[in-house]
């Protein structure tokens, strides 16, 4: 939809709003690639940008009665779009934070787009790690990198095993609002790029 086409992007959405499958068609069909762009810049994975676009699109077909209601629809899809976004990095931050201990090597010098954004999490993930009170980073390197028990940790820090899972928990949610705060961002300056 041009700058000289707003007048029929507004009849567009109406026209998906009354379930007009073929209205929505040519939507899907003029803003996918958009989608699709943010949906690879953060992911780095053509299969999970796919499954973006195909999540935003289903959630403007399920929310597709409110179309009647938006003046401003890339506003709107962007909104969308972020919210989506976010929803895949906060899946696959907590995904990975489920692991046991971060790759420690590299294998070769030759990465896949996968390697680097596993690379590049990793790196983010240690800043978090590192920003940690020195306790509750003791816990975590011990807990998680070399997976000792919270029984082994108590007592070759000289704590008590409560307090070693609550440094362990507090560490969890430092790590997650810290992950949280920096990949929002990432986001955030992906739907500028791709929504310019």
């Amino acid at each position: 939809m041009e700058q000289n086409s707003l007048h029929n992007e507004k009849d567009l959405l109406l026209r998906v709003a009354e379930g007009d499958e073929t209205a929505f068609r040519v939507l899907y069909d003029y803003y996918r690639k958009k989608i699709y762009a943010l949906g690879l810049f953060l992911t780095r994975s053509e299969s999970q940008a796919q499954e973006l676009v195909q999540d935003v699109f289903l959630r403007i077909w399920e929310k597709r009665e409110q179309l009647r209601k938006v003046d401003y629809f890339n506003s709107w899809l962007r909104t969308i779009a972020r919210n989506t976004a976010i929803n895949y990095i906060r899946a696959g931050a907590m995904e990975k934070l489920g692991l046991n201990r971060l790759p420690t090597q590299e294998s070769s010098n030759c990465f896949t787009e996968n390697d680097v954004a596993d690379r590049e999490y990793s790196l983010l993930l240690q800043s978090a790690v590192r920003q940690l009170p020195p306790q509750q980073q003791k816990v975590y390197i011990l807990y998680r990198q070399q997976g000792l028990r919270h029984e082994a940790i108590a007592q070759q820090l000289g704590i008590s095993v409560l307090t070693s899972k609550k440094y362990m928990k507090l560490a969890l949610r430092s790590i997650r609002i810290f992950l949280e705060h920096r990949m929002d961002a990432a986001v955030l300056l992906a739907i500028a790029i791709c929504f310019r």
